[in-house]
């Protein structure tokens, strides 16, 4: 399989979480995120059918493409979700020089590291070599080091991402009185963002001429949350491709995951290791504001499942999250507000 790279730079982004306040905000963006953010761009730039143009193939399993969540790079080095099942000993025995502490707080590998996760090898295996960053939560190999940006290798910085909280005010409409709350802000350091991958599965004019399109507009518009405020403006570059293994016995996931039911044997695999997350927030429609999304449980990234034998990929589906309301009463959205679970799979060979 091949991946299309792209980075984003920018400024400061606001990623929230279900169940989370305003103040906590994500390092990194999710792939379900990224693709209701292009079809936004492409209801505000064309009109309903280019929309409909756009999401159909994905409906009708004739997928175009696919894309990964968006993760943090440094200079020339990107990073990985780590595959759950390389982060988990699987009953084996560890050394007294392992740290389990340690290995909990991992969240990132760099390229090379996880291509040899991929291979077999776990987080114990790699922990007493990697060079570790970000507080312990970003590991990448000693020759990768100078391709960090400089003040990486000149050890003035050890942190890709910073997380700060920005103090804001909102005033009473009757009383006048302000209240004051906070709101969570990643900053990327110099030479470093996030970048993401897509993945092409079939020729498409329309998608190929509109994606670059929509993620420079997007960029423009700004991504993530309080864009109302300066958040979330960013410049997306096209960067190059990487190729990865496909899937043969087993998988992990670089994007938010929805399985359709016959996909639902991969969770049965003898190593699979997996995490679900809550989904939900506000909607944007020009038919009616302060609407809620339904909330959906998507399977998290670095997901490690096995290949189901009686589908395919692309793995995964749309789903329609406008709000249900009783009987009786009308829908205030006419028009369908799809989540993304379709998801990148990269071949994953560390069978027990």
């Amino acid at each position: 399989m091949e991946l299309e790279i792209w980075s984003l730079n920018g400024s400061h982004f606001h990623f929230g979480d279900q169940g989370l306040g305003q103040e906590n905000t994500r390092s990194f963006w999710s792939s379900d995120s990224l693709f209701a953010a292009l079809i936004a761009r492409l209801a505000v730039l064309r009109d309903p059918q280019a929309v409909e143009t756009w999401v159909h193939p994905f409906l009708s399993r004739d997928v175009p493409f696919l894309i990964t969540s968006l993760y943090p790079f440094a200079g020339e080095v990107l990073f990985f979700p780590i595959p759950l099942a390389a982060a988990i000993p699987d009953g084996k025995p560890l050394s007294a020089q392992i740290r389990p502490k340690e290995l909990k707080r991992v969240q990132f590998v760099s390229e090379r590291l996880y291509r040899e996760l991929l291979q077999g090898q776990s987080l114990a295996d790699l922990q007493s070599t990697a060079v570790k960053i970000q507080g312990g939560r970003v590991w990448l190999t000693q020759q990768e080091r100078h391709k960090l940006p400089a003040q990486f290798r000149q050890g003035s910085e050890d942190r890709i991402w910073q997380i700060e909280k920005r103090p804001r005010v909102t005033v009473d409409r009757a009383s006048n009185r302000g209240s004051l709350f906070h709101v969570g802000a990643v900053h990327f350091a110099k030479h470093c963002g996030l970048w993401f991958g897509a993945q092409w599965l079939k020729p498409s004019q329309f998608h190929q001429d509109w994606f670059a399109t929509l993620l420079y507009d997007l960029g423009e518009a700004g991504l993530g949350a309080e864009r109302s405020v300066g958040y979330g403006k960013g410049e997306f570059s096209r960067l190059g491709h990487l190729t990865f293994p496909d899937p043969l016995q087993a998988w992990t996931s670089l994007s938010r995951y929805l399985p359709r039911s016959e996909e639902m044997e991969a969770f049965r695999y003898q190593r699979a290791a997996w995490k679900i997350q809550s989904v939900g927030g506000w909607l944007v429609s020009s038919q009616k504001s302060g609407q809620r999304r339904r909330l959906i449980n998507l399977v998290q990234e670095g997901a490690t499942l096995g290949v189901p034998s009686d589908c395919s990929a692309p793995y995964g589906r749309l789903v329609d999250v406008r709000p249900r309301y009783p009987f009786g009463i009308e829908y205030p959205i006419q028009h369908p507000v799809y989540r993304c679970g379709l998801t990148v799979a990269v071949g994953y060979g560390g069978e027990a």
